[in-house]
């Protein structure tokens, strides 16, 4: 029993009481509003019918509710035959063959390996790509590289970095001449022969004279004696390192403009470091703020020792001086990657030995590849 508006007791049925509420109308007076108005159980503000109590839910907001809706999701394909019957799924793909469409199944080719982890929702064979190569762990003869995959021949060699893929007895091109380096009379293709070449796979050498495992050329170019056996266990810039260990590290003997030791030439910390130094700095005045993140030489002692190490190499213009305005300057350029008259213009020393040309060819032999 509840009052009216006027404060008269009526009657409602319990269902109505609960599903009943006051508001105001525009005349400032309370009346009732209902708000289940089909009375289906369903609140009105969640009732896609709200006035047709056999319905309540529309999923494809069509006007016809679920329980008469023959196509419930509007996909165009009949809810008795639809996989999915309550989400669109027009194309009804079934990967698994589960009789649950893809776009509701949570897991597509039913591995036991849910669609929101799986590498290969569609794929059962596979689950897991650890490097990320597009190529499924299973199937990847290197999962864990992602610069490879395959081994076709089975030689032990990816296919990517074989140079012959499907032939087992080859993997290495080294002249890239067609012929594998295992048939290859001369592997490194400077027309001497393996047999005749003290280098056969490195081109730019083929001569030793005196056997101390250093080519002559390049003794030459460092100012060693290719007719000298003993000076392969010389250590010419004192960082105790042979000759022949820096020749087979590929490293100068008599030190190089990489300053600290990262295996980069970088102007603004190796020749920051070279211009310091030529200016007389040392110590924290020398290393502060020149230093690359990963040098390997990082203490002031070391990096005095490395560009003492150069000695007259650093002598760029050949006068017998070393000079920051002229020596160390040049090589700031050179590292900058100028060349020609923007290398030299208004550096060189007056009385300077070498020209423009031998100049760059200097600081070429300082700066041999890494």
């Amino acid at each position: 029993i509840i009052d009216n508006v006027y404060g008269e007791d009526i009657a409602l049925a319990s269902d109505d009481y609960w599903n009943t509420q006051y508001i105001t109308n525009s005349a400032g007076c309370s009346v009732q509003s209902d708000s289940d108005d089909d009375n289906d159980g369903v609140l009105d503000v969640n009732d896609a019918l709200p006035f047709d109590a056999s319905e309540s839910v529309d999923t494809d907001g069509d006007g016809i509710g679920n329980n008469a809706d023959a196509d419930d999701d509007g996909d165009e394909v009949a809810d008795e035959l639809d996989n999915c019957p309550m989400t669109s799924n027009f194309n009804q793909l079934d990967t698994d063959g589960d009789t649950e469409g893809n776009v509701c199944d949570s897991d597509d080719d039913n591995d036991g390996v849910a669609d929101s982890v799986d590498a290969f929702p569609l794929d059962s064979t596979e689950t897991l790509d650890s490097d990320g190569d597009g190529v499924g762990d299973n199937a990847d003869w290197a999962p864990h590289d992602s610069s490879e995959s395959a081994d076709t021949d089975g030689d032990g060699v990816g296919d990517n970095a074989d140079a012959f893929p499907t032939d087992a007895t080859e993997s290495l091109d080294t002249d890239s001449d067609g012929t594998g380096d295992n048939t290859d009379p001369d592997i490194d293709g400077d027309g001497v022969f393996n047999s005749e070449d003290a280098f056969p796979i490195q081109s730019q050498y083929s001569v030793d004279t005196d056997n101390d495992g250093m080519p002559d050329a390049w003794e030459v170019r460092f100012n060693l004696n290719p007719n000298d056996p003993s000076d392969s266990a010389l250590d010419q810039d004192g960082d105790g390192i042979s000759n022949l260990e820096e020749f087979l590290a590929g490293t100068p003997p008599s030190g190089s403009l990489d300053i600290d030791g990262n295996s980069e030439y970088d102007a603004l910390t190796d020749g920051l470091l070279l211009l310091r130094g030529m200016f007389g700095l040392d110590g924290s005045a020398l290393v502060t703020g020149t230093i690359a993140s990963d040098a390997t030489y990082t203490a002031a002692s070391d990096i005095e020792l490395r560009i003492d190490n150069l000695g007259d190499l650093a002598d760029i213009d050949g006068n017998g001086e070393i000079d920051a305005l002229t020596d160390g300057l040049l090589i700031l350029r050179y590292l900058f990657e100028l060349e020609g008259e923007a290398l030299t213009n208004g550096v060189v020393a007056d009385n300077a030995t070498r020209s423009p040309a031998e100049i760059e060819n200097h600081l070429k032999l300082l700066t041999p590849a890494l």
